[in-house]
Formats: structure tokens, sequence, C-alpha cells
């Protein structure tokens, strides 16, 4: 009984905590949109300039930083870090667009961004999730939880017999009376 009850936690809970993925996904998306807006903002600037000149955003740095002194020296770096930035933001994004349900993880594990993860981690809200995509996630989260479990029971970290938990199973003993087989 108590073994059922452990078991049926562990799934519930890598169920409900896998079922999340989905929601902190797409928060994260929506987080790096906005990253990805202001970088393009921030850049506005630059990139009509240089583009009234016929040239692209990395031209257009390399000549103001030829042409000027310590002071466009320093806002050039500035925005080439934001451009650096920029392009590392589309890639992800792109990159996030283009995922399958199922290939998200891998996509979200090559182009996370501590930032942006510290910050949807900091504001998370979950969510219940009612899509095919959320399913998976919850029954995958269950057969892990589980999975987990089976694995520490065995490891010996969760011993429920040395809790005295869980009783041992009596022996069984064989009778001729009721066709060989053991009492229980």
């Amino acid at each position: 009984m108590i073994g059922r009850i452990v078991n049926g936690v562990f799934g519930a809970g890598g169920g409900a905590l896998l079922s999340q993925f989905p929601a902190f996904f797409a928060q994260y998306r929506q987080q790096l949109a906005g990253r990805l807006a202001q970088a393009r903002a921030d850049l506005s600037r630059v990139t009509e300039e240089a583009a009234a000149l016929g040239l692209s955003p990395e031209q257009y740095l390399d000549r103001a930083e030829a042409e000027g002194g310590q002071f466009t020296r320093v806002l050039v770096e500035g925005a080439r870090q934001t451009l650096e930035a920029l392009e590392r933001l589309q890639a992800a994004y792109q990159a996030f667009a283009t995922a399958t349900p199922l290939g998200r993880p891998v996509v979200f594990a090559r182009h996370v961004d501590q930032e942006i993860l510290d910050s949807t981690a900091a504001h998370f809200q979950p969510a219940v999730p009612l899509t095919p995509e959320g399913l998976v996630y919850a029954g995958t989260g269950l057969l892990a939880g589980v999975a987990l479990l089976a694995l520490l029971e065995r490891l010996g970290l969760l011993s429920l017999r040395a809790t005295g938990l869980r009783r041992p199973r009596p022996k069984t003993t064989r009778s001729k009376t009721n066709g060989g087989l053991g009492a229980r």
C-alpha cells in the first residue's frame, strides 16, 4: 500500500514537473522576443545610417571607429556588442520558431541564454498542460518519476524495508491439496 502511494507521488511529481516545460519554453521565448526587439531598437539608428550609405552595420561601425576619437570608439564598441547580441538572439529565436515540440529541449539546450533563463525562472508562472504537447511531457515526466523511484530503490537510497514501512513477504509453501500452488 505504502509502495503504491510512493510510486504515485513520484509519478505525479515527475508528471507535474515535466509538464511545465512547454509553459516555461513559451515564457522564455516571449522574453527572448522582447530582448530581440530591444536590440533591434537600440541598433535602428546604426542600421538606418548604414543602409543610407550602402554599408552593412559592421562596415559602418568599422568606418566610424576609424574616423572617430576615443568617445566614438566607446560608442562603437557598445554598438558592436549590441549587434553581436542581436545576431545571437536572432539565431536562437529562429531555431525556437522552427523547432518541433519534442525537439524543443535540444534547441533550448543549444541556445539557452543564462540571463534570459534566470529572468524567466524568476517570473515563471506554472500552467496546466491541456495541449497534446503538454500531455506528452506530463506522461514522460510520470514515467521518469516512477523510473527515478525504481532507481533510488535499487541503489538502496530509498529502501522501504530498511525503514520498516514495508513488511517482508511471507514465504510460500507447496500444498498437495491446492494443486501445488503456494499458500497466500
